[in-house]
């Protein structure tokens, strides 16, 4: 079969470049079929272009890539999928089936599909999924509307296969980074977060390596790690520094962490494999005095590395009292961080801990914003116990402190 796979991130603030698109490229590659990219980043008429990409190539289906709903933060909140829905109707118009997929996509699955009337849809990583559908269409059995991409996976380590079709040229120009993962998955379960309790499948280290090695061929020394969050394991992590040092050699790269674990060796390993710049995810509930000693210990010895620390704190959990999101603000303003941005906004999506917290006790609901009694959630709902003015008082103007919304840029471009 011939598949359009399908960029319709539109996003600028930055521009993030698709590797995702390119891992399954790899993928279909070593598959009988053949595939083609759109990338409608930056079209000044993506319905249009997509239209003359379909003449082109005449394809037998469309992929699109979802990988946001909408940008999260409530301030000036812009939502995605009216725009994929559209480019499905066009798809569906010129006679293709329509499968999606994505990040983005795998929050809400179902509702998207439901919504946009695409066909199919693959949550989860779609590496082996999407090539499983295209031969059962091939062969024309029947198809299920959604796939699990984890189900196809029998073990949690996988050698995935990147093969750049992207032009990363106008990314960089306008301050994009080449992004790469080691990992997919969760087994954490924060209480807003959409990735928690999802089988962890890994990268193995050697095919990071010869990845990183095979963009620094290319002229690109700049990374972004596309995990969520780095240390899930520690031996892991590990593993993937010393493959990056033994392939490419060090790079400058950035990324993303959760407080637990650490260890005095994953910060000597990050910073000899060329890690500048850690973004720390902390919520008001990682709070107390045994709390704060072991962050001021993983403070202490990024700072032995020289290794920068920005903090991602959300604040403003069901039952929180304000006076425990002050000490974790005057906790922090004493520690050695780039940067703290402050969100008490929080993006409800359905079977996250704090959805089902508002399902269970339904005087939250007075602290919700757009909701509706007959709400599915996909439109925009969000959760606020403390006000920007609230919020405000606790940070006064530290330039230190942002409120989270406002200011566009990500962590690499403040603190870089």
């Amino acid at each position: 079969m011939r598949i359009l796979l399908i960029n319709a991130n539109r996003y600028h603030y930055p521009p993030v470049i698709p590797a995702g698109l390119e891992y399954l490229y790899g993928h279909l590659q070593k598959s009988i079929h053949d595939a083609y990219v759109l990338d409608l980043c930056f079209s000044e008429n993506p319905l249009q272009e997509l239209v003359n990409k379909i003449n082109e190539i005449k394809p037998d289906i469309a992929g699109i890539s979802i990988r946001h709903i909408d940008t999260v933060l409530y301030q000036f909140n812009e939502f995605f999928i009216y725009e994929v829905k559209e480019y499905v109707e066009i798809c569906k118009k010129m006679n293709l089936k329509v499968v999606l997929g994505g990040v983005g996509y795998s929050i809400m699955p179902s509702e998207i599909l439901n919504y946009t009337g695409a066909d199919y849809g693959v949550c989860g990583p779609g590496e082996l999924a999407l090539v499983k559908l295209l031969d059962d269409l091939e062969k024309g059995e029947s198809v299920p509307a959604l796939s699990d991409g984890f189900s196809f996976f029998t073990d949690n380590k996988y050698e995935f296969i990147r093969t750049k079709i992207i032009d990363y040229s106008e990314y960089i120009k306008k301050d994009g980074i080449v992004g790469f993962r080691t990992q997919t998955g969760c087994t954490d379960n924060c209480f807003f977060c959409t990735e928690g309790k999802t089988q962890i499948i890994y990268s193995t280290p050697e095919s990071v390596g010869r990845e990183i090695y095979e963009l620094k061929q290319r002229g690109y020394f700049h990374f972004h790690l596309c995990d969520s969050e780095f240390n899930l394991n520690l031996d892991h992590c590990i593993n993937i520094c010393k493959a990056i040092i033994e392939y490419a050699g060090p790079v400058n790269w950035t990324l993303y962490m959760k407080p637990e674990p650490f260890s005095a060796d994953l910060f000597r390993w990050l910073k000899i494999s060329g890690a500048t710049l850690i973004t720390l995810s902390i919520d008001t509930k990682t709070s107390g005095a045994e709390s704060y000693k072991r962050l001021a210990e993983f403070f202490r010895l990024a700072g032995n590395e020289t290794i920068k620390i920005a903090i991602d704190l959300s604040i403003g959990h069901p039952y929180e009292k304000i006076q425990q999101t002050k000490e974790m603000i005057d906790f922090l303003n004493k520690q050695p961080v780039e940067t703290v941005g402050v969100n008490s906004y929080y993006r409800v999506y359905p079977g996250t801990p704090l959805h089902k917290l508002i399902s269970n006790d339904k005087k939250l609901i007075k602290y919700l914003i757009n909701w509706k009694p007959d709400t599915n959630y996909l439109l925009p709902v969000f959760y606020n116990l403390f006000s920007i003015k609230q919020v405000r008082k606790l940070i006064g103007y530290n330039p230190k402190f942002r409120i989270e919304g406002f200011d566009k840029n990500t962590n690499y471009q403040r603190v870089n």
